[in-house]
């Protein structure tokens, strides 16, 4: 066998050998700093993939102004004065001088009842008048003569007395079978009609005083104390009109079942265009306060059900609980809130507190701030929907 030939034998079985150690028990691991690197690589790879870029918002600065409380309850409008006139004696009804709704004066002629004997007994007590009169003043020339005694004299006085008292009762029931208003208003309501037999006691007409008119309402305890007599008051009545009013009287006695006080606004009604009886709304400025002018689509739950708005600070979400001060559909006023804010106004629902959001921020609520909140709430979902699309296609 020649030398050649035996080189390549070694060779051959040499490299046999050196393969054979790698994988025998004990063998060395590869290149720590190697491994390293791999995996390092392919958790970058891992995280560029599952990072998700952050939700966008619509956020605008707010900031505190002084708002007027205002205290608003729903009452009715109701007449100054009304009076129920009933008959103060006996009779038949002989005239109807007024129709129901004809406006009167103090003093006018409502309803006449029968005379009947009335006149005759009143002539009847004067002339009895007449005569006690005459025998009084010759009791006392008597007297003074010594011809009557003092005790006559007495008797004589005692029964012209009388007779002037059966004069009066009989010309105050006189008086009373023509029925008068007592004071300037409106005939409400006129139950009899011509030949009606009236008693004492019996309805004989309604009549209200419409000017000034009032609207009560009834103030809940924990809202009474903020009112006194003499506060201008707002009206917007069931019609649409709005008056201006002053507040006349607050009850210091609350009703026993409502637990509510009973307050009186007074209303110039010398027109007398408002009716007794309308719906009204109060509206009393009581205070002022410092509060935010909000859109109202700006409003919110949280998680437990709490009524309130979202904000930015930095670039992170937070939740601040909110008071409703009052306001309208498109507006309201707040408080809680810092003195300066700055608020989601789009995308609000779509975030929670503590995400961290990219913010575009704007001076004005978008009329259409609904559709674009829906818009941001796809925005959001949106990456998160491509990630699982890239991570399934991998």
């Amino acid at each position: 066998m020649n030398a050649s030939r035996l080189i390549a034998i070694a060779l051959i079985v040499g490299a046999v050998l050196w393969i054979g150690s790698s994988m025998l028990p004990g063998a060395e691991p590869a290149p720590a700093e190697e491994t390293s690197e791999t995996t390092a690589n392919g958790a970058g790879n891992g995280s560029s993939q599952a990072q998700e870029p952050m939700p966008s918002v619509r956020a605008m600065a707010s900031r505190a102004e002084d708002h007027v409380e205002q205290l608003i309850q729903t009452g009715s409008t109701e007449a100054a004065v009304k009076s129920d006139i009933r008959a103060q004696t006996s009779s038949r009804i002989v005239e109807i001088a007024v129709e129901k709704g004809a406006r009167v004066k103090k003093g006018d002629v409502l309803v006449r009842l029968a005379a009947d004997d009335r006149p005759a007994r009143l002539e009847k007590a004067r002339a009895l008048v007449d005569q006690r009169d005459l025998e009084y003043d010759a009791a006392k020339s008597l007297a003074k003569k010594d011809y009557r005694s003092k005790t006559g004299v007495a008797e004589s006085k005692a029964a012209l007395e009388e007779a002037r008292a059966d004069l009066k009762a009989i010309e105050v029931e006189l008086a009373h079978t023509t029925i008068r208003a007592p004071f300037d208003g409106v005939v409400e309501t006129r139950p009899v009609e011509m030949g009606d037999l009236v008693s004492i006691g019996d309805a004989i007409a309604t009549v209200i005083q419409p000017d000034p008119m009032l609207v009560v309402a009834h103030v809940p305890e924990h809202s009474i104390g903020l009112l006194h007599v003499g506060q201008m008051a707002h009206v917007r009545l069931f019609d649409g009109r709005i008056r201006q009013g002053v507040v006349r009287y607050t009850a210091i006695a609350s009703n026993n079942d409502t637990r509510t006080y009973r307050v009186e606004v007074e209303l110039d009604n010398a027109d007398f265009s408002i009716p007794d009886g309308m719906t009204a709304e109060l509206v009393i400025p009581v205070g002022t306060q410092k509060a935010h002018k909000i859109s109202s689509s700006s409003l919110t739950l949280n998680d437990d059900g709490e009524l309130g708005v979202r904000g930015v600070e930095g670039d992170t979400v937070v939740f601040y609980p909110v008071t409703l001060q009052g306001g309208d559909r498109d507006n309201v006023w707040i408080t809680g809130l810092p003195d300066q804010a700055d608020l989601i106004v789009v995308g609000q629902d779509w975030v929670k507190e503590g995400t961290k959001v990219t913010i575009d921020r704007i001076d004005h609520v978008p009329t259409s701030a609904k559709s674009a909140n829906a818009d941001t709430a796809a925005q959001a979902q949106a990456p998160e929907g491509a990630t699982s699309q890239q991570n399934a296609g991998n």
